[in-house]
């Protein structure tokens, strides 16, 4: 499958809110998922679509929270 990348342009302020989600997420994921996770996973709910099997990603963690 061809991966595409997405360059996105965060304020200082959205890169805080990310990381502070990334390590709520940790707790129900047992480990601290990627930026890129959270992205996907905030597409996923504002989409509501499921990705999890048309875009895997081979880092992603196992369990996805929305």
């Amino acid at each position: 499958m061809s991966r595409n990348q997405l360059n996105v342009r965060v304020s200082d302020e959205l890169e805080k809110l990310i990381d502070k989600k990334r390590i709520q997420l940790s707790a129900e994921l047992g480990n601290i998922p990627s930026r890129s996770d959270v992205v996907r996973f905030a597409l996923e709910a504002y989409l509501d679509v499921d990705l999890s099997t048309t875009d895997a990603d081979r880092r992603k963690t196992a369990t996805k929270t929305k």
